[in-house]
């Protein structure tokens, strides 16, 4: 037997072999030809959002706009924008998630927190924490360098935006606590 006829047959056998795995995929669960369909959605997602609330605001004329006119625009924009990548996007566009990638999306969570701390217990804390955990975690310092870099930059931002800027800030945990 030549290799030339047995390559058909086993490309057909392999096929039968996909279709077998697909048909018994737990239900639920995306395929991974698919994952990169993710992010559009959410874009769409966040999009039809923003044209509710855009359309909430007053829309108003061309002739006179309302609130709402330019931020409906925008998210038309949005909308459209994901709703084009959901059906026409190429997966090879995108590259494998690689640990670099969790590492950018734990960077983005620890910003998100860092946000939620910031109006419940002021500024110092979760400033320290987050340069903490970028230069320690994502920035590969060393113990004694994160910490004192983090102790330097938490304090020297608020310094620089509360005493020299003015900017108002939510009153700070750790500076009640050392009032007595």
């Amino acid at each position: 037997m030549d290799r030339s006829s047995a390559a058909p047959e086993r490309g057909a056998a392999e096929r039968g072999l996909e279709r077998g795995l697909a048909e018994h995929r737990p239900a639920g669960r995306w395929p991974r030809g698919q994952l990169h369909r993710i992010g559009p959605l959410v874009v769409l997602g966040v999009g039809v959002s923003a044209l509710v609330g855009a359309a909430g605001l007053s829309l108003g004329e061309l002739t006179a706009p309302g609130a709402g006119l330019w931020p409906f625009i925008v998210a038309l924009l949005l909308t459209g924008t994901g709703a084009v990548l959901v059906v026409a996007d190429d997966p090879a566009d995108y590259q494998p998630w690689t640990r670099g990638t969790a590492r950018i999306a734990g960077g983005l969570v620890g910003l998100g927190v860092f946000v939620a701390a910031f109006g419940a217990v002021g500024f110092l804390l979760p400033s320290f924490l987050m340069l903490l955990l970028w230069l320690r975690v994502f920035g590969g310092e060393r113990w004694p360098w994160a910490v004192g870099l983090a102790l330097a930059g938490s304090v020297g931002m608020y310094l620089l935006f509360v005493t020299a800027l003015g900017v108002p800030f939510p009153e700070d945990v750790l500076l009640i606590f050392s009032r007595g």
